[in-house]
């Protein structure tokens, strides 16, 4: 049996947990600060499972050290990015969170692969890796995923195309700089530029880029965490089940797409072994700008990270 271990046991966390013990057979290490709320809800969780048919087995607690043997780590600890707040802001208060976890799993699970969600995630994902001195290709961030799920529904509801007939795809960052690919993508096989009307598109990747935002302004005190939980579960049914599956995640680069040195959002086939590939599409002319321009901002957030995270 798989064994994973979620840091973070808030709502995205948690519920990770759930979506994970229902999907797979695994073995679920919820890992939180709180050690009351992380063994509540592991207990809760694994109670949940016996009319379902899964044999998935739940612990939770506070010690690190949980997750030793790994296969997987999800880290979704810290904090949320709160009105008026900057990225930097953001940087300084979830770097010590990351850092920690990341050495805590070199030390204890050192094979494992490592998936981040924390934000800003392109920033935090290039400090676990270095943090933990991990190979580049076990070490994701999560993000264009969720941002690719939020496309696909906003051109449902807005455009009559349900993701059954779209070929789509959001590379990029996970905010001001992602990129949804309008001119590589396809709906019924046509360019997604000829079968969508071009206000009604330019409407779809507008409310992508703000889908979290749109859901924090209706909560008032919280933030997305279904779909970020579901966004994760494919990457970790990937991950575990060997598919291959090609999925847009938060990659290192070592001049696919003329960038190197950082993790951006681009697609990767996944498997056992983490990133088993960069894969690079045929990008228009106006996407590969944007995806420069969203390396570029990442390279300057990371180069603004403090010395002290990065040994």
């Amino acid at each position: 049996m798989d064994k994973v271990t979620i840091f973070g046991a808030g709502h995205v966390g948690a519920t990770t947990a759930f979506y994970l013990s229902l999907s797979l057979n695994v073995e679920v290490a919820l890992v939180d600060v709180e050690e009351g709320r992380a063994r509540g809800l592991a207990l809760d969780i694994e109670q949940s499972l016996q009319y379902t048919g899964s044999c998935s087995r739940l612990e939770g607690g506070a010690d690190p050290g949980a997750v030793a043997e790994s296969d997987l780590v999800i880290i979704t600890a810290g904090h949320p990015r709160l009105p008026g707040m900057s990225r930097l802001d953001l940087t300084g208060r979830n770097a010590p969170i990351v850092t920690s976890i990341a050495r805590e799993t070199a030390r204890w699970a050192p094979g494992a692969v490592v998936v981040v969600v924390t934000n800003p995630v392109d920033e935090m994902t290039y400090l676990t890796w270095k943090a933990g001195s991990f190979p580049e290709r076990v070490i994701m961030g999560m993000a264009g995923v969720l941002d690719t799920s939020r496309f696909f529904c906003f051109l449902h509801r807005m455009a009559e195309r349900p993701a059954s007939d779209v070929e789509a795809m959001v590379l990029g960052t996970h905010g001001d700089d992602m990129v949804p690919l309008v001119d590589w993508s396809r709906a019924g096989g046509e360019p997604l530029g000829e079968s969508v009307d071009p206000d009604t598109l330019a409407e779809v990747v507008e409310r992508t880029r703000g889908g979290g935002a749109e859901i924090v302004s209706h909560l008032k005190s919280g933030s997305a965490y279904f779909a970020p939980a579901v966004s994760i579960g494919v990457m970790a049914l990937a991950i575990l089940g060997d598919t291959g599956e090609v999925l847009p995640v938060s990659a290192f680069l070592d001049g696919q797409y003329g960038i190197s040195g950082i993790f951006l959002g681009v697609p990767a086939r996944l498997g056992r072994g983490g990133v088993t590939e960069i894969v690079e599409l045929p990008l228009s002319d106006g996407e590969r700008r944007m995806l420069g321009r969203a390396a570029e901002g990442v390279r300057k957030r990371v180069c603004d990270l403090p010395d002290d995270f990065l040994r």
